[in-house]
């Protein structure tokens, strides 16, 4: 059900349908459902759930940029962004970046830490509940991975050394029935799991992230049984330094 609400939020959809009548009421506002937009244009939604108390929160970043953004020259930067924010702290120390995301994936529901597509990158963590300084450590990441991230010849050296957390939609972009749908589309020049081409150029990685990681690019969903004035003002602490970069 929550990863049912997760969709809804991030789609930005809220649909309904009665067979049988020509007229329908109005659709209500959730009270239970804020959304707000930053100074520096961060959209964020938060969904209360005090009915689902044992439910996991549910933490989801989409960043609106994928594979498509890139160049021929800049294949594989929009997977590769992601894989070095996964091996950096994120402004935590080591150790507690490292229990956030052991923590911070349903062991009933694992997903990706991050999924990247075409068009989008959506970071992803599940929080036990009544957490909250797990909740707070994690909003901080998420703002410095998607904000100050290091980009260096020896950090990108180090993500490419690690394991591959970051997945790709869909999951298997080599899929033969995927490719023969693509046929004739310009996604077939833009694949989500292309590796970074060699040599790799830290500065050229660190421009695309500059221009396609803005705020105003960005939407957060929070999603479980929270304290949502607590939550917001979390996000407005945590995210308005996350400013627009140059």
């Amino acid at each position: 059900m929550q990863g049912t609400k997760i969709r809804l939020l991030a789609g930005g959809l809220l649909m309904m349908a009665t067979a049988g009548y020509v007229q329908a009421d109005a659709l209500q506002p959730d009270p239970a459902w804020q959304q707000g937009t930053l100074s520096n244009g961060l959209q964020w939604q938060v969904l209360t759930t005090p009915q689902r108390p044992s439910d996991r929160v549910e933490i989801r970043l989409l960043v609106n940029t994928g594979s498509l953004a890139e160049s021929t020259q800049q294949s594989g930067y929009s997977h590769a962004i992601p894989r070095i924010a996964l091996t950096q702290s994120g402004g935590l120390d080591a150790a507690q970046a490292r229990s956030l995301w052991q923590q911070g994936i349903d062991p009933k529901r694992p997903m990706p830490p991050v999924i990247v597509s075409y068009d989008t990158t959506l970071f992803n963590l599940s929080l036990p509940n009544n957490r909250n300084d797990l909740l707070k450590e994690a909003l901080s990441y998420l703002a410095n991975a998607t904000g100050k991230l290091t980009i260096t010849p020896e950090t990108i050296n180090h993500a490419l050394q690690s394991q591959d957390m970051v997945a790709t939609w869909p999951a298997d972009t080599k899929e033969g029935w995927w490719r023969y749908r693509l046929k004739g589309s310009t996604l077939l020049g833009h694949d989500p799991a292309d590796p970074l081409k060699q040599p790799v150029e830290a500065e050229k990685i660190k421009d695309f992230y500059q221009k396609w990681y803005t705020p105003d690019a960005m939407t957060l969903l929070v999603v479980g049984n929270v304290d949502a004035r607590s939550v917001v003002d979390q996000i407005n602490k945590t995210f308005w330094r996350t400013e627009r970069q140059t």
